[in-house]
């Protein structure tokens, strides 16, 4: 379905600044779907937006699900000296650095998945009465686990909580959302006077596959967030860009009646051809993955670094992909499962024979990340960098 509007300030959108080239979109959780992602660009507060996928909340009460295989946060978030930080184990410090939680605060989780993040912070400050949302019932036996009954509620958030909640937590939920004036005026009513709305959000600016993700249907940036919240009855604290690889840490304080209007954001002429630049990188990225695999002997032994939504994208644009003998990805969680039948493996396993890598990482980072991998320092490979 075709916007017509900005979800955000509600300006008329006009022509696409991105379609994909052929009729298939990938998803967060690396299905591919049919459809062509369409995104556009708004003008008036410098939001992006996609194209809502068909069916949407089916597909999120239905389809959609997050770290169902364990118990444990197994997103990893980035290797620090070698050691793997987890995206939960991140977001909980971020958290614990930014807001202080009194004894006895009530801290929602507002479209929480697992709420893998709030119970880590419960295991720091035991003083506080967690709460959780979700629109799906999937979650409900992690819950179960730390969240005392009553506090918990799926599909529609308790109205009983109105008014009584010190903070609500959102963790990569708003670029889902449909109609976030809907969304917001809920966590709006949750809130007790003054209350805080803590979020976490992408930032397409810093990880350009957050712009070619289908069910992303919103990709902010600082005026944007800004004047989403205005609109909605909050005043915007905090937007940081910096406390989280490519994500916007944004801290808001409710005000006391909704807004219905808000001024014309700053920064929104510097954005366009920074859009303009992403949508470009995916016009052309079948195509150099192509071009790449063209140059290849036919005994080239093939291997595709990380098993996330860029390594993905990667097998999916492959001619050939079954010559590829395997991913490569540093998450101890995902080491030893497989993706398309191929098996994942550390780098350090990865077979000596291999001698042409797909990298399939952030472009921002890539390079850094592969000239940093031991194992590999004395090896002679091709790699293709997205």
């Amino acid at each position: 379905m075709t916007p017509k509007q900005c979800n955000v300030c509600a300006a008329p959108l006009g022509p696409a600044l991105y379609r994909s080239a052929e009729n298939a979109s990938i998803t967060t959780m690396n299905r591919v779907i049919a459809g062509r992602t369409e995104i556009f660009f708004c003008g008036a507060c410098g939001h992006l937006q996609t194209s809502e996928l068909p069916n949407l909340a089916q597909y999120y009460a239905q389809e959609y699900a997050v770290n169902l295989q364990s118990d444990d946060d197994d997103q990893l978030y980035k290797v620090v000296d070698g050691r793997p930080v987890y995206r939960a184990e991140h977001q909980a410090n971020v958290l614990l650095d930014k807001v202080g939680f009194a004894d006895g605060a009530r801290v929602l989780d507002y479209g929480c998945a697992k709420a893998a993040t709030l119970r880590k912070v419960l295991a720091r400050r035991p003083g506080i009465r967690p709460f959780a949302f979700d629109v799906t019932d999937k979650y409900v036996p992690f819950w179960e686990k730390f969240i005392e009954p009553g506090n918990w509620a799926t599909h529609r958030a308790n109205p009983a909580w109105n008014g009584t909640i010190d903070v609500v937590l959102s963790f990569y939920a708003l670029e889902h959302v449909g109609d976030l004036r809907a969304f917001l005026d809920v966590v709006w009513k949750l809130l007790r006077h003054g209350g805080t709305f803590y979020f976490v959000v992408p930032n397409a600016y810093r990880n350009v596959a957050d712009f070619v993700v289908a069910d992303h249907i919103n990709h902010f940036s600082e005026p944007s967030l800004r004047t989403m919240l205005a609109r909605a009855g909050f005043e915007a604290l905090d937007v940081d860009a910096e406390s989280h690889d490519a994500a916007f840490v944004v801290i808001a304080r409710k005000l006391d009646h909704p807004a219905t209007a808000a001024p014309g954001p700053a920064g929104v002429d510097a954005l366009r051809p920074r859009a303009a630049e992403m949508a470009q990188f995916w016009s052309d990225a079948v195509a150099r993955v192509r071009a790449f695999e063209a140059t290849l002997p036919n005994d080239a032994r093939r291997a595709i670094y990380g098993a996330g939504f860029y390594g993905n994208f990667i097998a999916f644009a492959l001619k050939e992909p079954d010559k590829v003998e395997c991913f490569i990805d540093q998450n101890l969680h995902l080491q030893g499962r497989e993706i398309h039948g191929k098996p994942i493996v550390a780098p350090a396993a990865l077979d000596p024979g291999v001698d042409t890598i797909f990298v399939g990482l952030n472009p921002g980072q890539a390079r850094n990340i592969i000239q940093g991998i031991a194992a590999w320092r004395d090896s002679r490979r091709a790699y293709l960098f997205l």
